[in-house]
């Protein structure tokens, strides 16, 4: 019995051995193959040779793509600047073709045609009677849904997006927006507050925190009549908790990488629990203001939200979840583009005093000489501050410009296969764009110097004042992209900052701390370069965190201006 036990044993060991050797070969033939293929011929069907007559950077790797050109111009430069700036330096070196086709595999599984001129973008984003809506969004936008939500208006197409833009668009009409004042107003204070003791302090902090915060606060009492109380440590809501989290999960994420490879992991299972919490969140406040809107309740908010549900006397599983991922949409473009750009507008105005000097002018103009914020506030609760805001042309010039060189996003489109759909380049050559991801890059034609000359790359706000500005062409801005599909919240983000600069420009002095902090003499003090900037020890830039953000955070000090 022992015997036949030892000998069963053996049998058993050589059967797992040989077992074991047999799963080892199914697994390796296949990566052999795949190997194999990739060295021979593109990881993709696609065939770049049909595209030879597309302006590209240089010859593309048959199984790298353009990723050697991506490399090579990643290096010429500090890597975390964002891809755009990256994509401006080669566009120069390139005397800026109209359109640039590059081969992303094996990052992305698609050609990208980066549009690179202001009258091909429109092209794109414009309606047409192929298109009612402009060229559809790209599938890859489906990447987001943690973000912005899977049917919000981001991420959403055709007869469906129209619909739920047609209930969103009350929210954001002009006169409910003056109506709005108040809680920018109420937030704005808070924020105040907390910059005054910094400044007492003299420590330095990321500016990015502070500012997308009060932003936060902002746009949850807009989007949902929710107190988010972000600026307020350890009271902070459950939806902001949630949202922060998610967004720091989802950040985590390996760019590239099989979703059949991450799905399975830690931060993947985060992602969808985190992403459940937030869909229950908010079905649960749409539920509640739905009940207050059919009620005839006095109570009933005029939030975004409630907005979007009048005339509806069901609230169906499919309207429920498209409000819910329209409000996470809002949660992620209202916080995220305001507070970039206001951070943007607080750095450009310490470098160039020309600038602060005729914001501070037109500020006292309209406001009188005292630079207090209360005393700003004050005015702008009274019955006159629709007229108050509109008497700030240098303030609206100023947005402008720092949108213009730092705008947050961009889009991303497709033609399906097979609807012949053509751009037409300024040369009058006509390319077939079908199946193509098809993407116009603000940043490029921003600063495109057919549009803005010799100072493309300065910030100067005059620029759009007067009849220079009425000769920049409408298509050479875009920082909220154009056409139908152009950011609905927008007016609202442009508001929020014109009202914060009106408040505190004067106030308060955001002093740049490590990367772009001004160059000082041996006196202590800035030194003016031939064009009015003041220099600085290194350059200010973006990087790439789903949106393109100041690399470190916006790092600052906070110095009090003194009150007239």
């Amino acid at each position: 019995m022992a015997l036949l036990s030892f000998i069963t044993s053996q049998n058993v060991e050589q059967f797992d051995a040989i077992l074991r050797w047999k799963l080892l070969a199914l697994v390796v033939f296949p990566l052999a193959v795949i190997y194999y293929l990739r060295k021979v011929k593109p990881t993709t069907g696609i065939d770049i040779k049909q595209y030879s007559h597309f302006p590209q950077p240089e010859e593309a790797d048959p199984v790298r793509g353009h990723w050697p050109w991506i490399e090579k111009s990643a290096a010429l430069g500090d890597p975390r600047r964002q891809f755009d700036e990256m994509l401006y330096e080669q566009a120069q070196k390139l005397n800026f073709p109209p359109v640039l086709l590059v081969d992303w595999r094996p990052i992305e599984k698609f050609l990208i045609l980066f549009i690179l001129d202001n009258d091909v973008a429109e092209q794109v984003t414009r309606p047409s009677k192929q298109y009612t809506t402009s060229v559809p969004k790209h599938p890859a936008i489906q990447q987001l849904a943690p973000l912005v939500g899977a049917r919000s208006l981001v991420t959403t197409d055709g007869e469906e997006w129209k619909d739920l833009r047609k209930r969103i668009l009350p929210g954001f009409a002009p006169q409910h927006l003056l109506g709005l004042v108040k809680v920018i107003l109420d937030k704005s204070e808070t924020f105040i507050e907390l910059m005054e003791k910094k400044a007492a302090t003299g420590e330095e902090f990321c500016m990015d925190e502070y500012t997308t915060n009060l932003v936060f606060d902002v746009i949850g009492i807009v989007t949902f009549d929710m107190d988010l109380n972000a600026q307020i440590e350890g009271k902070q809501s459950d939806v902001l908790l949630t949202y922060r989290a998610l967004s720091q999960a989802f950040n985590k994420r390996v760019p590239g990488k099989s979703w059949w490879r991450e799905y399975f992991t830690e931060n993947e299972r985060t992602i969808r629990r985190l992403d459940k919490k937030l869909d229950g969140i908010l079905k649960e406040t749409i539920k509640r203001q739905h009940k207050q809107l059919l009620s005839g309740a006095d109570t009933a908010s005029r939030s975004v939200a409630t907005l979007s549900l009048h005339g509806i006397e069901k609230l169906t599983p499919e309207i429920l979840q498209q409000t819910s991922d329209t409000l996470r949409g809002f949660l992620f473009a209202g916080h995220d583009t305001t507070s970039i750009l206001l951070q943007w507008c607080f750095y450009e105005l310490h470098r160039r005093p020309a600038s602060a000097k005729d914001l501070k002018d037109e500020l006292d103009d309209v406001f009188g000489p005292d630079s207090s914020p209360k005393a700003i506030i004050d005015q702008l609760r009274g019955p006159e501050a629709g007229k108050l805001l509109s008497r700030l042309p240098y303030t609206d010039a100023i947005i402008k410009e720092a949108l213009r060189l730092h705008p947050p996003g961009t889009t991303a489109r497709v033609a399906p296969e097979g609807s012949g759909t053509f751009l037409t380049l300024p040369d009058g050559q006509r390319l077939l764009i079908d199946g193509l991801c098809v993407t116009p890059r603000a940043y490029i034609i921003q600063r495109h110097p057919k549009i803005f000359g010799e100072t493309k790359d300065d910030f100067m706000p005059e620029r759009w004042l007067g009849e220079a500005g009425a000769k920049i062409p409408d298509s050479a801005f875009r920082p909220y992209e154009r056409g139908p599909r152009r950011c609905t919240g927008s007016e609202l983000a442009n508001l929020e900052v014109r009202i914060i600069l009106a408040c505190i420009a004067r106030y308060f002095e955001f002093v740049k701390v490590g990367q772009g902090e001004l160059d000082l003499d041996e006196k202590g003090l800035p030194q003016v370069d031939e064009k009015g900037f003041y220099k600085t020890k290194s350059t200010m830039f973006s990087t790439h965190l789903v949106t393109a953000k100041p690399v470190d955070g916006m790092k600052v000090k906070v110095q009090m201006k003194g009150k007239s």
